[in-house]
């Protein structure tokens, strides 16, 4: 279904239930087409001091996080259950028609649910960071030796905008 299709049929539509549906399913086909982006805030919730994350999620519920954690900028990604104490993990970075591939071993938390990726993000190599900033789209694999290897794709979009964000005081 194209834009130009629903407009179409949109002109032709006389009655206003049909109009209401249409908008409706024009709505939903949109919605459906944009996937998520980085977002960052400060969380002000009354209860702790003012913090700040970044995130970005995907369609299996599963998010990468950047959160500050003692002056560092803690990587991680939460969304599967996740065997391994210290799983190995693939990224590749997509940027364009390149890619760029590194590989690493994580941490997995206490509840299973996370991995962390690195202690510190901007302590990485900078060209890490540098794809990190520039990608358009990340794919993330998590090697497992005892249960199921997990695959995951991000939207990259605002993730330079996200991690200066985050990098400021």
């Amino acid at each position: 279904m194209t834009i130009s299709f629903i407009v179409f049929i949109f002109l032709k539509t006389n009655s206003k239930s049909n109009m209401k549906t249409l908008i409706l399913l024009s709505s939903l086909f949109l919605s459906l087409n944009f996937s998520a982006q980085w977002v960052y805030k400060t969380i002000t919730d009354g209860f702790d001091d003012p913090y700040k994350i970044a995130y970005t999620d995907n369609p299996s519920g599963a998010y990468l996080k950047l959160e500050n954690v003692d002056g560092n900028l803690v990587f991680y990604i939460k969304g599967g259950y996740y065997c391994d104490e210290n799983p190995t993990y693939d990224f590749v970075f997509q940027l364009g028609q390149e890619v760029y591939k590194v590989s690493g071993t994580g941490i997995k938390s206490e509840s299973s649910d996370i991995v962390f990726f690195t202690p510190n993000l901007l302590n990485e190599e900078f060209q890490t960071v540098d794809w990190f900033k520039k990608c358009s789209k990340l794919k993330i694999r998590i090697n497992e030796s005892y249960c199921t290897t997990e695959y995951y794709e991000f939207n990259m979009s605002k993730s330079s905008s996200a991690l200066d964000f985050m990098s400021k005081p």
